[in-house]
């Protein structure tokens, strides 16, 4: 059967793929009445969570960044996201398929759940009434709905639409915006693509909604979502529109609140990624053994135990490897320095050690290189209030940022006065330091209106001779990835409004 990836609103898989319209949401759940009880209610609620674990790992987190000047592919890497790599993919890219397919299925969950409290709510009576408790986690669950539906629509507005720019955003195309759970087979009946400022405007909107409902209390490492994580997002959410204001607002009382702590020492650093030891972390997404994320690791280990070698897909670039200082934990600790091995050609290269795998979710004794999310860490927002605070004229504030950053990660640092444009490229490169691998480099980029170089290997016998050293410039379309053909061919109203540079099929 014809699969509809935008409004068919069907079927919820834990893997986030695409819907078929003859299916119920979340999974076999009758719509008519899903949502009876208290009971249900925690049980469409957990559903949310398994979508935002899907929207945090994976190809949300590694898609974009090796397609960077992070990385280059090894002569292993067997055409693996090369399309990407080489900037040359069309309609039919299997990541930006899957991440669009994966955010409206999780969209029309959540509209979904949604719609199945207040119609839950409103037909009880008086002599049946829902207790104040019932009632105060009702909304709970419904500020988490909303929050993962804004989370959802911003990941489709930063890969899919142009950077925010308030002096173009109403003309600029955002997404389809849908925030009523209402399948259908009349395609007339699909909406086209909204505004860039109705998109933003909805995630805001719903981070309002958020802010309003979600009264559980902060925690380092919440499995939840807490009022401090609405905090976290909505600092990540205003810098991404340029709103640094707003951006100081939320980001400023998580720094200074001491709930969040900077890791001590390179071991505490080293068991934050290996054993998910939720330090630093404002939220980290709930997982184990049997409720797994995707692995974020697009083969950057490859560690093959019988043989003892390493084979990776893609490598770290020699000159993202130049930023660290020798003694950075985040060089020492979050890669690694091993020979590398394809079939007797050897190097020895730094790899990404970001994603280690946590043993305890290990299939026997081998790694999968799957570990628990961590969507908000402290370090960020340390980072997006420094930029914040540069933008709006307040260097010292953002070098003392920077300097508390540095003075954790290398213990050989001597604080440094920073201002200018010196400020603007030491905080630019300290996200590359701090955040590399996570997901936030292509955003970045395009948002600094750059374009890059990926520069020298950091061993040429081991990397693919394609695209080493690809220069982009900021004008290239493939900054935004396109409209999946499936949803174009299906949708008449988004027929004519694909991203530039694609064609429709």
């Amino acid at each position: 059967m014809r699969k509809i990836l935008l409004f068919s609103f069907a079927v919820l898989s834990l893997a986030l793929t695409g819907c078929d319209m003859n299916k119920q949401p979340f999974s076999s759940i009758n719509p008519e009445n899903a949502l009876q009880s208290m009971a249900d209610a925690q049980k469409l609620h957990n559903f949310v969570y398994a979508n935002f674990r899907g929207m945090t790992s994976g190809a949300y987190v590694y898609a974009g960044d090796f397609s960077t000047d992070l990385f280059h592919a090894s002569i292993g890497f067997g055409n693996n996201g090369g399309d990407m790599y080489t900037w040359s993919q069309n309609a039919s890219n299997d990541n930006a398929s899957g991440v669009w397919s994966g955010l409206y299925s999780a969209i029309a969950n959540d509209n979904f759940f949604i719609q199945s409290i207040q119609k839950y709510v409103s037909s009880q009576t008086s002599d049946n009434p829902i207790s104040d408790a019932d009632m105060a986690q009702l909304n709970i669950y419904k500020g988490e709905a909303y929050f993962s539906r804004a989370y959802a629509y911003f990941i489709l507005a930063a890969y899919f639409c142009q950077d925010y720019d308030a002096s173009t955003a109403e003309t600029a195309y955002g997404v389809p915006l849908v925030t009523v759970y209402q399948p259908s087979s009349d395609y007339s009946s699909y909406p086209g693509r909204s505004s860039l400022a109705q998109t933003f405007e909805l995630i805001n909107a719903d981070l309002d909604s958020a802010e309003k409902y979600i009264t559980t209390a902060p925690e380092k490492a919440a499995r939840y979502f807490t009022s401090d994580a609405v905090k976290a997002f909505r600092a990540r959410v205003a810098l991404y529109m340029d709103d640094y204001p707003t951006a100081i607002q939320y980001a400023e009382p998580l720094v200074t609140g001491g709930m969040y702590p900077f890791v001590a020492d390179a071991q505490a650093y080293a068991n934050l990624w290996l054993n998910d030891s939720g330090d630093e972390c404002i939220m980290q997404v709930y997982a184990d053994i049997n409720e797994l994320a995707s692995s974020s690791s697009y083969g950057y280990l490859s560690f093959d135990p019988t043989k003892e070698i390493y084979s990776p897909m893609y490598i770290p670039t020699a000159d993202m490897i130049s930023l660290y200082a020798s003694d950075d934990i985040r060089l020492t600790q979050g890669f690694l320095n091993v020979s590398v091995d394809f079939s007797g050609v050897t190097g020895q290269v730094y790899l990404c050690n970001k994603y280690p795998g946590n043993p305890s979710f290990y299939v026997g004794n081998n790694s999968n290189y799957v570990n628990s999310p961590k969507p908000f860490r402290i370090a960020e927002q340390y980072l997006i209030l420094a930029e914040a605070y540069a933008n709006t004229g307040n260097d010292a504030k953002a070098s003392e940022l920077i300097n508390a950053l540095k003075s954790n990660r290398i213990p050989s640092y001597v604080e440094t006065s920073y201002a200018g444009s010196q400020l603007i490229s030491e905080i630019r490169n300290e996200r590359v330091r701090e955040l590399y691998g996570e997901g936030f480099r292509f955003l970045d980029l395009r948002r600094y209106n750059e374009g890059f170089t990926r520069g020298v290997p950091q061993n040429s016998d081991v990397v693919y001779n394609i695209a080493t050293e690809l220069t982009v410039s900021a004008s290239d379309t493939h900054w935004l990835w396109p409209i999946p053909t499936a949803e174009v061919t299906s949708n008449p109203q988004i027929e004519n409004q694909q991203n530039p540079g694609y064609s429709a099929q």
